[in-house]
C-alpha cells in the first residue's frame, strides 16, 4: 500500500510527501532563513576566523588602496590644468610622484586581493567540510526511520546542491561584503572630501535602488528551497532508473521511464528559470539607479562649473570613485539574491542536525557484557512512523543458542521484529528484552555489537571483498577473514575472481552475482561471532546445491548461539529447533515442525500451499 509521509514539519512550515508529490509550505520562512544562515556563520564558519581575518584585513587594504583612486586622479587632473597654463618648464616631479603612487596602489591593491580571496576561499572550503560531516554524521547516527522515510536522492542533493548553494554564499559574503563595504566608505569620504554637493546627489538616488533588490532576494530564497528540494527528487529519479535498468528493459518500460525524468527535468528548468529570473532582475536595477546618477551628475556639474563653483579635477576624481565603486556596489545589490539562496540551503542543513533523535540511550543505559544470547519479545505493539500497524501484541522468545525460524505471510511483521531487537525502532508498547532484561537498558552501540544480520538483499560496499568481509568485525587478519569465507562456501569463488579477495565488489557490490553477494554477507555475520544471529532470507538467492553447504556451515556456527531465522523455504524452516507462526503482527503457532504439521493449522497450511 501507498506510503504517505510528513517528511518535516515545523511551527514555519511543512513539507507534505505523498506518492511522489511534495507540497511545501513556505509560511513564515523569511526570518527563519536569515537566521539560520547567520547561525550557520556563527557556529561553522567563525571556528575558521583566523583565515577570514586575514582576508578582512587584505580586504582593509584592498578598499584603502581602491578608494585612494578618485583622491589621487582629482590631484592628477589639476596638476594637468597647472601644465596647461604658461610654461612650466617640464613635468615636475610631485606629477611624476602621483603617478606612481597610482602605480603602487594598483599593485597593492591586486596583491592583497589574491591573498584575500585565497584566505576566505580556505576558510569557507574548510566550514563546508564540517557542515558535510556533521550532516552525515548526523544522519548515520540518528534514527533509522528519518534514514528510511525519505528518498535517498534528497539527502544526496543536501550534501551537493546545497552545499554548492552554501559555497557560493560564504564566498561570496567572504570576499565581497567585507570589501565591498570597506570600499564603498572610503570612496564616500574621498568623496565628501572633493565635493560634498555631488557626493548627496548620489546618496538619495542609491538607496532607492535597494528596497526592490532586497525583496527580489525574499523571493530567491523561497524559490532556491523549492528548487533544492526537487533537485533531491530529480536524484533519486535517476539513481533509480540506473538501479533498475534490467527491469527497465525487461518490461520495455523506457518510453516511461523518459516520460518521467523528461517531467522532471522540466520542472527542475521551470524553477531554476524562475530564480534566475528574480536574480537577473538585479542588475538592471542597479544599472539604470547608476545611469540616472550619472545623469545628475553630469547636469550639476555641467552647471556648478559653469557657476565657478568647482573644478574639472573634483568632477573627474568623482567620476573615478563612482568607476571604483559601482562594481562594489553592484555585488553587493546581487549578494542579497545568493545570502538568501544560502539561507534556504542552511535551514535545509538544521533541518537535519536539529531533529531530536527518537532512538537514544537512556541516561542509565549500561553496556551489554557477555550476552548469552537469550530473546523476548512482551505483547510488543508497534505502527511506522507513516501509520502502517506491523505488530499487535506479539510474544515468543529464543532461548540461548536455539535456533528460532519466524514464518507467516508477506507483511506479517517478520521483518519488523529483527529491526525491533536491533533497536532500530521502539515498540509502542510491551518490550524487547535480551538475557531477560529491557535492551532499552542496554547503549545502543553494545547490544548491536552483540548481534549479526544477514539480510535477504546483501549489502556489499564498493571495496575489496576482503574489506567488505571485515566489516563483520574491524581489524580481522586476513587469516580470520578467509576462515569466515570458507564457512560460508564463498573462499572458491573469492579466490577465482581476478585479484582473489582483494578483487572490487563495486558499487551495491555489482560486480558480483546475487548468490555471491549472499555469501560475503554471510561471511561476514560469521566473522562477527556475535551471540545473536539474525537470518532474513539469507539463503533465498542460493541455488540449491550452494544452501545445502550454507546450511551445513551454518547449523556449526549457530550451534551455540542464538539464531532467529525468517525464511520461506521448507528446507530451512524444518531444522529449527522451534517454529512461531506469526499472522497479522500475533504470534498464531508455537512448535517444531513435527508438532505444528500434526496441529493441522496455520503452519501446515503454509508447508502445503509452498509444496502446491
Amino acid at each position: 500500500m501507498p506510503r504517505c509521509a510528513i517528511s518535516s514539519c515545523t511551527r514555519t512550515g511543512c513539507s507534505i510527501r505523498k506518492r511522489g508529490l511534495t507540497i511545501t509550505s513556505e509560511a513564515h520562512d523569511a526570518p527563519k532563513g536569515a537566521r539560520s544562515l547567520w547561525r550557520l556563520i556563527r557556529e561553522r564558519y567563525l571556528p575558521h576566523w583566523k583565515w577570514f581575518a586575514l582576508g578582512t584585513t587584505c580586504a582593509a587594504i584592498t578598499s584603502v588602496a581602491a578608494a585612494s583612486y578618485g583622491y589621487l586622479l582629482k590631484l592628477v587632473v589639476d596638476a594637468l590644468e597647472d601644465l596647461a597654463g604658461p610654461a612650466t618648464g617640464g613635468v615636475p616631479m610631485y606629477l611624476w610622484g602621483l603617478i606612481a603612487i597610482i602605480g603602487a596602489a594598483a599593485a597593492i591593491r591586486s596583491l592583497s586581493l589574491y591573498v584575500m580571496t585565497l584566505a576566505n576561499n580556505t576558510g569557507v572550503q574548510r566550514a563546508i567540510v564540517d557542515i558535510q560531516t556533521d550532516q552525515f554524521d548526523a544522519l548515520t547516527g540518528g534514527d533509522f526511520a528519518r534514514l528510511s522515510g525519505d528518498r535517498s536522492g534528497g539527502f544526496v542533493s543536501r550534501f551537493i546542491n546545497d552545499v554548492n548553494a552554501l559555497r557560493d554564499a560564504g564566498l561570496r559574503l567572504a570576499n565581497n561584503l567585507t570589501k565591498g563595504v570597506l570600499t564603498v566608505i572610503g570612496v564616500f569620504f574621498t568623496m565628501l572630501i572633493m565635493d560634498w554637493k555631488l557626493t548627496l546627489v548620489l546618496l538619495l538616488i542609491y538607496p532607492i535602488a535597494f528596497a526592490p533588490v532586497i525583496a527580489l532576494g525574499n523571493s530567491v530564497r523561497k524559490r532556491s528551497k523549492r528548487a533544492q528540494s526537487q533537485i533531491g527528487e530529480v536524484t533519486s529519479l535517476l539513481a533509480e532508473s540506473f538501479q533498475s535498468a534490467r527491469v527497465v528493459k525487461a518490461y520495455g518500460l523506457e518510453d516511461y521511464q523518459q516520460a518521467r525524468a523528461k517531467r522532471g527535468f522540466v520542472e527542475r528548468s521551470r524553477l531554476f528559470l524562475k530564480v534566475l529570473t528574480d536574480k537577473a532582475a538585479v542588475d538592471p536595477i542597479l544599472e539604470i539607479t547608476g545611469g540616472i546618477a550619472l545623469v545628475g551628475i553630469l547636469a550639476l556639474t555641467a552647471w556648478r562649473i559653469s557657476q565657478g563653483d568647482t573644478s574639472l579635477g573634483n568632477f573627474v576624481g568623482v567620476i573615478g570613485a563612482v568607476a571604483v565603486a559601482a562594481p562594489e556596489l553592484r555585488a553587493l545589490g546581487t549578494l542579497n539574491a545568493v545570502a538568501q539562496e544560502g539561507g534556504a540551503a542552511a535551514d535545509r542543513v538544521f533541518e537535519i542536525l536539529d531533529a531530536p533523535p527518537a532512538i537514544k540511550d537512556r541516561s542509565d543505559a549500561v553496556e551489554l557484557k557477555a550476552p548469552k544470547g537469550g530473546v523476548e519479545f512482551r505483547d510488543v505493539h508497534f505502527v511506522y512512523p507513516d501509520g502502517s500497524p506491523a505488530l499487535k501484541g506479539l510474544s515468543f522468545s529464543a532461548n540461548p543458542g536455539e535456533t528460532v525460524a519466524l514464518v507467516g505471510p508477506s507483511g506479517a511483521g517478520k521483518s519488523t521484529i529483527f529491526n525491533l531487537l536491533l533497536r532500530l525502532y521502539d515498540p509502542l508498547s510491551g518490550s524487547v528484552a535480551v538475557d531477560g532484561n529491557d535492551i532499552r537498558a542496554f547503549t545502543g552501540a553494545s547490544l548491536r555489537q552483540s548481534t549479526a544480520l544477514v539480510a535477504q538483499e546483501a549489502l556489499l560496499f564498493d571495496d575489496t571483498v576482503a574489506a567488505n568481509i571485515a566489516l563483520g568485525r574491524m581489524g580481522a587478519s586476513r587469516d580470520e577473514i578467509k576462515a569466515a569465507a570458507k564457512a560460508a562456501n564463498a573462499h572458491d569463488f573469492i579466490l577465482a575472481l581476478p585479484g582473489g579477495y582483494d578483487a572490487m565488489a563495486g558499487e551495491m557490490g555489482r560486480n558480483l552475482s546475487g548468490g555471491q553477494r549472499q555469501r560475503i554477507s554471510l561471511a561476514r555475520a560469521i566473522l562477527r561471532d556475535a551471540p545473536i544471529l539474525m537470518l532474513d532470507e539469507a539463503t533465498s538467492a542460493l541455488d540449491a546445491e550452494s544452501e545445502a553447504k550454507v546450511q551445513a556451515a551454518l547449523g556449526e556456527f549457530s550451534r551455540d548461539r542464538t539464531t532467529l531465522v525468517i525464511a520461506h523455504r521448507l528446507s530451512t524452516v524444518r531444522s529449527a529447533d522451534r517454529i512461531v507462526v506469526i499472522e497479522d503482527g500475533k504470534a498464531v503457532e508455537e512448535g517444531t515442525h513435527a508438532e505444528l504439521m500434526t496441529a493441522g493449522g496455520a503452519y501446515k497450511r503454509l508447508v502445503e500451499l509452498q509444496l502446491s
